[in-house]
């Protein structure tokens, strides 16, 4: 019994990196900006955030796709990202203004990664404080499509220059990095 789930699990973990590569190199057919692998969220939810991310695309040629995995295997969460939006063709090809939004929901991991046409208004700090202001706190209280919904208004409003951090955030970020480089 105890080879045979050995070996069970060996095949597992030789299948799990096959299937983070699929859905990379795989775009959906028919082509959505939600794409949620887990069913974590109901089909109106889906519906109802594609149908947003849509009209925002339609609008602003801007797009945004969110993706919901397991776990990105053996890819870091932001190569994982990157690979999808450039597979997937996410965003414009001449403008690259596209944004990925992926969680890995096992893994306890998200990334928003920004295409370089977007890099001005959607900076590494703006994209972290929508994760940890916007996102995680809803995550944690259970409810993914809040988060995502509200998280996917903050990028568009980043997009315009609307988005404002939380009072005191970017201070709290350099005040670490400095700590943290106190004990290098």
């Amino acid at each position: 019994m105890k080879n045979f789930l050995l070996i069970l699990s060996l095949i597992f973990s030789l299948c799990a990196p096959a299937q983070m590569k699929k859905i990379i190199s795989s775009p959906p057919n028919p082509p959505k900006l939600v794409n949620d692998y887990t069913n974590t969220l109901t089909p109106q939810q889906r519906q109802a955030l594609e149908t947003k991310l849509y009209q925002y695309d339609d609008t602003t040629s801007n797009q945004i796709a969110v993706i919901i995995v397991n776990s990105t295997d053996n890819y870091s969460i932001e190569d994982a990202a990157i690979e999808l939006g450039r597979n997937w063709g996410v965003g414009n090809k001449n403008f690259d203004n596209g944004v990925v939004v992926l969680v890995a929901k096992t893994d306890r991991k998200m990334t928003i990664q920004v295409g370089y046409g977007l890099e001005g208004a959607l900076t590494d700090l703006t994209t972290k404080s929508i994760i940890d202001n916007t996102i995680t706190p809803n995550f944690k209280a259970g409810n993914y499509y809040r988060g995502l919904d509200e998280g996917t208004d903050d990028i568009i409003k980043a997009a315009e220059g609307r988005y404002k951090a939380p009072e005191g955030y970017s201070k709290r970020k350099r005040n670490f990095r400095t700590a943290f480089k106190a004990y290098e």
